[in-house]
Protein backbone atom coordinates (compact mmCIF):
# COMPACT_ATOMS: atom_id res chain seq x y z
CA UNK A 1 0.00 0.00 0.00
CA UNK A 2 1.47 3.18 -0.91
CA UNK A 3 1.87 5.44 2.40
CA UNK A 4 -1.40 7.99 2.12
CA UNK A 5 -0.25 12.02 2.67
CA UNK A 6 -0.94 12.69 6.22
CA UNK A 7 -2.36 16.21 7.15
CA UNK A 8 -2.18 17.69 10.19
CA UNK A 9 -5.37 19.63 11.60
CA UNK A 10 -5.14 23.07 12.72
CA UNK A 11 -6.92 22.58 15.66
CA UNK A 12 -7.73 19.21 17.54
CA UNK A 13 -11.40 18.60 18.16
CA UNK A 14 -13.08 17.51 21.88
CA UNK A 15 -10.81 15.14 23.41
CA UNK A 16 -12.64 11.61 24.03
CA UNK A 17 -12.37 10.89 27.74
CA UNK A 18 -10.10 8.11 29.01
CA UNK A 19 -13.41 5.45 29.17
CA UNK A 20 -14.48 6.61 25.51
CA UNK A 21 -13.44 4.31 22.34
CA UNK A 22 -13.69 5.25 18.98
CA UNK A 23 -16.67 3.38 17.33
CA UNK A 24 -15.75 0.66 14.98
CA UNK A 25 -12.09 0.59 13.99
CA UNK A 26 -11.48 -3.21 14.39
CA UNK A 27 -12.67 -3.85 11.71
CA UNK A 28 -11.08 -0.92 9.96
CA UNK A 29 -7.58 -2.62 10.71
CA UNK A 30 -8.00 -5.88 8.54
CA UNK A 31 -8.52 -3.62 5.59
CA UNK A 32 -6.09 -1.08 5.89
CA UNK A 33 -3.37 -4.26 6.45
CA UNK A 34 -4.26 -5.03 3.03
CA UNK A 35 -4.09 -2.12 1.66
CA UNK A 36 -7.08 -0.04 1.70
CA UNK A 37 -6.83 3.84 1.85
CA UNK A 38 -10.14 4.58 2.56
CA UNK A 39 -9.83 2.38 5.44
CA UNK A 40 -6.93 4.39 6.66
CA UNK A 41 -8.69 7.50 5.98
CA UNK A 42 -11.52 6.68 8.42
CA UNK A 43 -9.23 5.46 11.24
CA UNK A 44 -7.29 8.34 10.91
CA UNK A 45 -10.22 10.58 11.36
CA UNK A 46 -11.76 8.00 14.37
CA UNK A 47 -8.36 8.40 16.25
CA UNK A 48 -7.09 11.75 15.47
CA UNK A 49 -8.43 13.00 18.54
CA UNK A 50 -7.57 10.07 21.25
CA UNK A 51 -3.64 9.56 19.30
CA UNK A 52 -3.53 13.72 20.22
CA UNK A 53 -4.93 13.90 23.29
CA UNK A 54 -2.48 10.88 24.61
CA UNK A 55 0.64 12.38 23.15
CA UNK A 56 0.01 15.21 24.92
CA UNK A 57 -0.18 13.27 28.12
CA UNK A 58 3.35 11.63 27.48
CA UNK A 59 4.72 14.24 26.18
CA UNK A 60 3.30 17.24 27.54
CA UNK A 61 4.78 19.17 24.94
CA UNK A 62 3.09 21.56 22.75
CA UNK A 63 0.98 21.55 19.96
CA UNK A 64 3.19 21.03 16.84
CA UNK A 65 5.33 18.66 18.63
CA UNK A 66 2.83 16.26 19.20
CA UNK A 67 0.60 16.42 15.93
CA UNK A 68 3.88 15.48 14.87
CA UNK A 69 3.68 12.62 17.05
CA UNK A 70 0.35 11.87 15.65
CA UNK A 71 1.74 11.83 11.66
CA UNK A 72 4.38 9.41 13.11
CA UNK A 73 1.92 7.04 15.11
CA UNK A 74 -0.07 7.38 12.26
CA UNK A 75 2.65 6.37 9.27
CA UNK A 76 3.61 3.44 11.74
CA UNK A 77 0.05 2.48 11.47
CA UNK A 78 -0.01 2.21 7.57
CA UNK A 79 3.12 0.01 7.81
CA UNK A 80 2.72 -2.35 10.84
CA UNK A 81 -1.17 -2.30 11.41
CA UNK A 82 -2.07 -5.84 11.27
CA UNK A 83 -6.20 -7.36 12.06
CA UNK A 84 -7.50 -6.95 15.28
CA UNK A 85 -9.89 -8.34 16.73
CA UNK A 86 -12.15 -5.98 18.82
CA UNK A 87 -11.88 -2.13 20.27
CA UNK A 88 -9.67 -3.31 22.98
CA UNK A 89 -7.35 -4.95 21.07
CA UNK A 90 -6.77 -2.00 18.81
CA UNK A 91 -7.11 0.22 22.15
CA UNK A 92 -3.82 -1.70 23.15
CA UNK A 93 -2.10 -1.58 20.35
CA UNK A 94 -2.76 2.18 19.76
CA UNK A 95 -1.73 2.80 23.27
CA UNK A 96 1.50 1.07 22.98
CA UNK A 97 2.47 2.79 19.30
CA UNK A 98 1.36 6.23 20.68
CA UNK A 99 4.11 5.90 24.00
CA UNK A 100 7.26 4.81 22.06
CA UNK A 101 6.72 6.85 19.36
CA UNK A 102 6.16 9.40 21.76
CA UNK A 103 9.44 8.63 23.54
CA UNK A 104 11.53 8.57 20.39
CA UNK A 105 10.84 12.27 19.45
CA UNK A 106 11.46 13.20 23.10
CA UNK A 107 14.78 11.07 22.54
CA UNK A 108 16.13 12.61 19.30
CA UNK A 109 15.11 15.68 20.71
CA UNK A 110 17.03 15.52 23.70
CA UNK A 111 20.23 14.17 21.52
CA UNK A 112 19.59 16.94 19.01
CA UNK A 113 19.86 19.36 22.71
CA UNK A 114 22.87 17.70 23.57
CA UNK A 115 24.52 17.73 20.51
CA UNK A 116 23.84 21.25 20.33
CA UNK A 117 25.13 21.77 24.34
CA UNK A 118 28.33 20.09 23.53
CA UNK A 119 28.89 22.57 20.29
CA UNK A 120 28.57 25.14 22.54
CA UNK A 121 30.52 24.31 24.96
CA UNK A 122 33.62 23.21 22.47
CA UNK A 123 33.36 26.76 20.64
CA UNK A 124 33.33 28.83 24.09
CA UNK A 125 29.99 30.50 23.62
CA UNK A 126 27.86 30.78 26.18
CA UNK A 127 25.89 27.21 27.38
CA UNK A 128 22.45 26.61 25.41
CA UNK A 129 19.75 28.19 27.49
CA UNK A 130 18.08 24.65 26.90
CA UNK A 131 20.16 22.42 30.21
CA UNK A 132 16.96 22.89 32.38
CA UNK A 133 14.68 21.22 29.38
CA UNK A 134 17.05 18.68 28.71
CA UNK A 135 16.99 17.86 32.60
CA UNK A 136 13.31 18.02 32.45
CA UNK A 137 13.21 15.32 28.98
CA UNK A 138 15.96 13.25 30.62
CA UNK A 139 13.84 12.80 33.59
CA UNK A 140 10.64 12.42 31.19
CA UNK A 141 12.46 9.37 29.80
CA UNK A 142 13.93 7.57 33.16
CA UNK A 143 10.51 7.58 34.57
CA UNK A 144 8.95 5.95 31.03
CA UNK A 145 11.01 3.49 31.80
CA UNK A 146 10.29 2.55 35.43
CA UNK A 147 7.90 -0.30 35.97
CA UNK A 148 4.35 0.27 35.93
CA UNK A 149 4.09 0.04 39.39
CA UNK A 150 6.86 2.63 40.67
CA UNK A 151 5.92 4.99 37.92
CA UNK A 152 2.28 5.10 38.89
CA UNK A 153 3.69 5.37 42.71
CA UNK A 154 5.32 8.34 42.10
CA UNK A 155 2.39 9.59 40.09
CA UNK A 156 -0.23 8.87 43.01
CA UNK A 157 2.16 10.78 45.58
CA UNK A 158 3.53 13.68 43.21
CA UNK A 159 1.21 14.71 40.84
CA UNK A 160 -2.27 13.88 42.43
CA UNK A 161 -0.92 14.92 45.82
CA UNK A 162 -2.02 11.85 47.37
CA UNK A 163 -1.11 11.13 50.77
CA UNK A 164 0.93 7.83 51.28
CA UNK A 165 -1.19 6.08 53.15
CA UNK A 166 -3.97 6.64 50.39
CA UNK A 167 -1.17 5.53 47.75
CA UNK A 168 -0.23 2.69 50.22
CA UNK A 169 -4.39 1.46 50.40
CA UNK A 170 -5.24 1.31 46.39
CA UNK A 171 -1.97 -1.18 46.48
CA UNK A 172 -2.68 -3.17 49.87
CA UNK A 173 0.70 -1.59 51.46
CA UNK A 174 0.95 0.41 54.46
CA UNK A 175 2.21 4.07 54.27
CA UNK A 176 5.69 3.44 55.36
CA UNK A 177 6.02 0.80 53.08
CA UNK A 178 5.07 2.88 50.15
CA UNK A 179 7.73 6.03 51.52
CA UNK A 180 10.23 3.48 51.41
CA UNK A 181 9.68 2.06 47.96
CA UNK A 182 9.35 5.69 46.79
CA UNK A 183 12.70 6.86 48.48
CA UNK A 184 14.59 3.90 46.88
CA UNK A 185 13.11 4.89 43.09
CA UNK A 186 14.20 8.85 43.97
CA UNK A 187 17.55 7.52 45.35
CA UNK A 188 18.07 6.16 42.24
CA UNK A 189 17.16 8.45 39.80
CA UNK A 190 18.95 10.95 41.64
CA UNK A 191 22.34 8.56 41.12
CA UNK A 192 21.74 8.36 37.75
CA UNK A 193 21.18 12.06 36.94
CA UNK A 194 24.20 13.10 38.80
CA UNK A 195 25.97 10.82 36.62
CA UNK A 196 24.64 11.98 33.29
CA UNK A 197 24.76 15.75 34.57
CA UNK A 198 27.71 16.24 36.70
CA UNK A 199 29.84 13.42 35.46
Amino acid sequence: MRSPAITKRAEPGRVPTDTESPASTAPLTGRIARGDDAAFAEFYELWFDRVFAMARSISRRDESFCLDIVQDCMMRVVRSIRPLPDENAVAAWMGRVVFSTAIDRIRVEHRRRRREREVAVQSGTAASPDVEDERVDWLRLRLAELPEVDRELLLQRFEHGKTLAAVGAARGLSGNAVHGRIYRILSKLRLAAAEVFHG
